[in-house]
């Protein structure tokens, strides 16, 4: 009996070795498989070692990538900061081929020469503005703050009209933003600045304004899109253009004046009358034939309408304000009070004749010396 009940616990704490073994390692694999799936996990040595590694292989790309680009850019990193190489000594050591010399060499002489001209821009508008000073002009910032008071009591306006982007090829397009930009310098130095303003702004004239004039968007000027009927009251209006039978005597308070901003080489003959009249507003034109005579072509650019009508507002004198703004090369001369007015300015193809004389501009040229849509305004040459 004793043997067999040896036998029966023997057996028993065999088994409940065997169920504690099988527990443990079912234990074991259920602790351990968050192990495999979590390659970060801690307490993996392996990993662990992984990750160093590939610190450490980083760490050498990066160093070489920084060596690399020292070596290019002449500069050699030395702990946190850079230290200037000299080309010419890495080059002679081997650290960087002929082609990086070469460009380094480039470099170094921009860097130089853009130096240079900045020094010497700045020490240009230092000796503009000593002269200035020593004249007792104003500088910059007054002339815009005293132009921005002047504009205020301003009661005239003067509007291009640039409804014709349609009809003028590109390098028209150029030439007349050019004009107008040179309407708004000499608006900002005119005694007496007239309110201006740009009416139907679009297509290529716009493009042209927002990729080749600097500084528009600072303009002390009215850009609309709509048509000039559309900003300004009808009563108010005064079309200034070649073939109206209206000639303008003075310049009168609260009118807007419309140049037709048209370059079109007397292609578009009778135009801008004939979109005036079709708008129902008055129209006019300079009154050049009663004070001055013209011996070449009598074309005016619109920034020479734009001056002759600021010089009028100064001087209150059209036949002085056509001698200072009118081109010296045209053969400009006045018609004085005693002068015979043998020679009569034609405008736009009216054949006028004194005495059964005809202009001698006409019998050169054979046909109208000006070209309308310009408001007897655009000169091919300006």
């Amino acid at each position: 009996m004793t043997a067999v009940a040896e036998d029966i616990v023997g057996l028993k704490t065999n088994q409940d070795e065997k169920l504690s073994l099988e527990s443990k390692t079912e234990n074991a694999d259920t602790h351990s498989e968050p192990d495999k799936l979590d390659i970060n996990a801690p307490g993996r040595p392996i990993d662990k070692e992984c990750n160093n590694g590939n610190q450490d292989i980083d760490s050498k790309n990066s160093t070489s990538e920084g060596s690399r680009t020292g070596n290019g850019s002449g500069l050699q990193e030395e702990g946190e900061g850079t230290k200037i190489v000299d080309p010419e000594q890495a080059y002679a050591e081997g650290k960087i081929s002929k082609k990086q010399l070469k460009r380094l060499r480039r470099e170094e002489a921009w860097r130089k020469k853009k130096e240079f001209l900045k020094t010497k821009r700045k020490d240009q508008r230092r000796l503009e503005a000593q002269k200035r000073k020593e004249k007792g002009e104003p500088n910059k910032k007054r002339l815009r703050l005293e132009f921005e008071k002047r504009l205020e009591t301003s009661d005239i306006t003067i509007a291009v009209d640039l409804s014709f982007d349609d009809l003028m090829m590109e390098q028209d397009i150029k030439k007349l933003m050019k004009q107008i930009e040179r309407c708004y310098a000499v608006n900002k130095r005119a005694p007496v600045p007239v309110q201006m303003h740009l009416s139907s702004l679009g297509g290529r004239c716009r493009h042209r304004m927002e990729t080749a004039i600097a500084g528009w968007q600072g303009w002390k000027v009215g850009m609309e899109r709509r048509l000039y009927t559309e900003v300004f009251e009808r009563e108010r209006i005064v079309y200034l253009t070649s073939d109206s039978p209206n000639t303008l005597s003075t310049l009168e308070p609260g009118k807007v004046y419309i140049i037709g901003g048209l370059v079109d080489h007397n292609s578009h003959k009778g135009l801008c009358y004939q979109r005036a009249c079709e708008a129902g507003v008055a129209h006019a034109q300079l009154p050049i034939a009663q004070f001055v005579k013209i011996q070449s072509r009598k074309v005016l650019a619109v920034n020479h309408v734009f001056e002759i009508m600021l010089a009028y507002l100064e001087l209150h004198d059209w036949q002085e304000a056509f001698l200072r703004v009118i081109p010296q090369r045209k053969g400009v001369e006045a018609i004085t009070t005693d002068q015979p007015e043998d020679v009569v300015t034609e405008i736009e193809g009216t054949k006028s004749e004194t005495e059964g004389t005809r202009s001698d501009q006409t019998s050169d040229q054979g046909g109208s010396p000006l070209e309308d849509g310009h408001s007897a305004l655009l000169d091919r040459d300006s």
